[in-house]
């Protein structure tokens, strides 16, 4: 007996097995992994999901929620992963991680960094070193780099004299 295969079927891979089993990973996140969202400072942006999924796709960030708790009402999950050297914790992976809300006004987008979930998983589940103005300060140079318009919401206060320090490292739920 000769078994053939037909390499034509492995185009539809992404329509049947695995599609089915990222959505059910998709349902398990946010059913049994989701939290309050949290008071971060954010901005809010005249975009919608996808709108905001482009522009940021376009800027090297990529989907992410695979590693991530979901916050109620989120609609946008992304991140960028990069190398840091000389970070001071010794660790040299890290992402600023974005999540969108809907808004009346458009899109509210908050952004934090933190150590990579998939090179160190302890530290990202801990919540340790997440820096939400770096991530911030990265979400506000990037729209003013491509011109966006935005607001700031919440308090950004202590979040302005953080980053002008240089960031800081605060220990908030991941």
């Amino acid at each position: 007996m000769t078994f053939e295969f037909d390499i034509e079927r492995l185009r539809h891979l992404p329509e049947t097995p695995l599609k089915a089993l990222r959505r059910s990973f998709w349902w398990v996140r946010k059913t049994f992994f989701s939290k309050p969202k949290p008071e971060n400072p954010a901005v809010v942006v005249a975009m919608d999901e996808p709108e905001a999924e482009a522009f940021l796709g376009e800027r090297f960030f990529e989907p992410g929620w695979e590693m991530s708790y979901s916050y109620r009402n989120e609609i946008v999950n992304l991140r960028r992963v990069r190398y840091v050297r000389d970070h001071p914790s010794g660790m040299h992976w890290w992402q600023t991680h974005i999540r969108g809300y809907s808004h009346p006004d458009g899109l509210e987008l908050a952004a934090h960094f933190e150590p990579e979930p998939a090179e160190h998983p302890d530290a990202h589940v801990d919540g340790d070193y997440i820096d939400v103005p770096r991530g911030n300060a990265t979400l506000v140079d990037i729209l003013e780099e491509a011109g966006v318009d935005f607001r700031r919401i919440g308090d950004w206060e202590d979040a302005d004299v953080d980053a002008a320090a240089g960031g800081t490292t605060v220990d908030v739920d991941a």
